[in-house]
């Protein structure tokens, strides 16, 4: 840090990388909470059960914590995966294994460790389906803020408060769309593994056990 307090050097090197670690932390967290109160939802919508945007979350908020403990193993992860150009794409591969932890989590009653073990057995032999729909559309809801904020700067004289607005507002209406097609992957990946020795597996009858804990 120089005479007028600007950080410069390693000590800027740390900050960025603190800085990158806490915004991946609470994107994911934000993230991932949509993704469970979605789940949530959806069961006692399927159950014929009144269901809303707070009860949803009350029902997602009961399994904070191992929804916490899976984040943060993934956000390790994905940092340390990351800080090299050349395993980038094992961080990549192992999102896409991880994409269904938050359903797993808050559908299936399971811990940190299991429920990410539980994520890559559903998404085992449908990478590029899960991908395509969960990760992509992830992607996009993560990125379109920042990067519609980014044109703003410059083509207009916008303010930055007002830019940090919209992109907070992109993201927050993108967040819905991704958790809603994470859930449908979840129940379609889970029916396949579940019911795959079914004589006719085509109808896919609702016979897996689905409760919001």
């Amino acid at each position: 840090m120089d005479l007028l307090g600007t950080v410069t050097g390693e000590a800027a090197g740390s900050w960025a990388f603190l800085a990158a670690v806490i915004g991946t932390t609470f994107a994911l967290l934000g993230l991932g909470l949509v993704q469970a109160a979605t789940a949530c939802a959806l069961v006692e919508i399927d159950a014929g059960r009144p269901v809303g945007a707070m009860k949803a979350y009350r029902l997602a908020f009961r399994r904070l914590r191992p929804l916490l403990g899976a984040i943060a193993i993934f956000v390790v992860a994905w940092v340390v995966l990351t800080t090299t150009v050349f395993l980038i794409p094992i961080a990549i591969w192992l999102a896409i294994r991880w994409a269904l932890a938050a359903p797993v989590v808050e559908l299936e009653d399971r811990r940190p460790l299991p429920s990410l073990r539980r994520s890559a057995e559903l998404v085992r032999g449908r990478w590029i389906r899960v991908g395509s729909l969960v990760g992509v559309s992830a992607a996009i809801a993560l990125l379109a803020g920042p990067l519609l904020g980014a044109v703003l700067i410059f083509l207009t004289d916008t303010p930055l408060a007002f830019l940090n607005v919209v992109a907070g507002a992109v993201y927050a209406l993108a967040m819905p769309f991704v958790a809603l097609v994470t859930a449908y992957v979840y129940f379609d990946s889970r029916a396949r593994l579940e019911l795959e020795h079914v004589e006719r597996p085509s109808e896919l009858p609702a016979e897996i056990q689905l409760e919001a804990s």
